[in-house]
C-alpha cells in the first residue's frame, strides 16, 4: 500500500514538472510550408528577370511609392491556369503572363511581351496544343490568315482564311520569323499559320460573355 503511494506521488510529481517545462518534451510536427502563390511566383519572376519592384494588383498600386515598379491584373483562367496582364504600374500592360498550377506549387510557363499600341485580338492567347479546336480572329475585315506548306513566311500559300474559321490544331509549335507556327486543318486546308491570330474556341466564348469584372479566385 505504501509502495502504490509513494509511486503515486513519484508520477504526480513528474507530470507536474513536465507541464513547468512546457508540458510534452516529445518531438514536435514539422509544419508544412506553404505553396507560392501566383502572385509570389510572379513577384518572384519580375525580380530574377526585371530586376524592379512588383505591386501583385495593379489598382492597389500607389503613386507615392509605386511609380517605376511592374504589377499585374488578373485577366482569367482555363482549368490549372491563370492568365495576368504585367506591365508598368499607372500604364498599359506590355507583357502577358501565363501561370500553371502544380501539384507543388504555381509555376510560370510564359511571359510574351504585348504592344500596347496594336489593335487587340480577342480572347487570352492560351497555350495550344495538337488537338485542339482553334478558330481565326482580329485580322479585321478585308484581311486573311495566310496558310502556308511550311513554317516560313517564304513557303507557299495554300490558302487565306477569314476571321471566324474554325480548325484543329495538328502539328506544332515551331518559331520561326518572330512568329509560333501552328500546322492546322479545316475544311478545305491543312497547312500551317501564325498562331498570333489563332484562339481557342471556349476562349473567344469566354471573350464575348459580359463579366462585371475579373477577379481571381481564392
Amino acid at each position: 500500500m505504501q509502495r502504490s503511494m509513494w509511486l503515486a506521488l513519484v508520477a504526480g510529481g513528474v507530470a507536474m514538472l513536465a507541464a513547468a517545462c512546457g508540458g510534452d518534451s516529445g518531438p514536435k510536427a514539422t509544419p508544412t510550408p506553404s505553396k507560392p502563390g501566383p502572385e509570389d511566383v510572379l513577384a518572384q519572376w519580375v525580380a530574377d528577370n526585371r530586376n524592379v519592384g512588383f505591386v501583385p494588383k495593379c489598382d492597389s498600386a500607389d503613386r507615392g511609392q509605386d511609380i517605376g515598379k511592374l504589377c499585374a491584373t488578373y485577366i482569367g483562367e482555363r482549368g490549372t491556369r491563370r492568365a495576368y496582364a504585367l506591365g508598368p504600374t499607372f500604364a498599359e500592360a506590355t507583357a502577358l503572363a501565363i501561370l500553371e498550377e502544380k501539384a507543388e506549387g504555381w509555376i510560370v510557363l510564359s511571359v510574351s511581351n504585348r504592344d500596347p499600341n496594336a489593335p487587340s485580338i480577342p480572347g487570352i492567347p492560351w497555350p495550344l496544343q495538337s488537338g485542339d479546336a482553334v478558330i481565326v480572329i482580329g485580322l479585321g475585315e478585308g484581311d486573311c490568315l495566310r496558310v502556308r506548306e511550311q513554317p516560313t513566311q517564304t513557303a507557299k500559300q495554300m490558302i487565306c482564311v477569314p476571321d471566324g474559321t474554325t480548325a484543329i490544331v495538328q502539328e506544332g509549335p515551331v518559331d520561326a520569323e518572330t512568329f509560333t507556327w501552328w500546322r492546322i486543318a479545316g475544311e478545305g486546308f491543312n497547312g500551317w499559320a501564325a498562331g498570333t491570330w489563332l484562339r481557342l474556341q471556349d476562349a473567344i466564348a469566354a471573350a464575348l460573355t459580359p463579366a462585371a469584372s475579373a477577379t481571381p479566385p481564392p
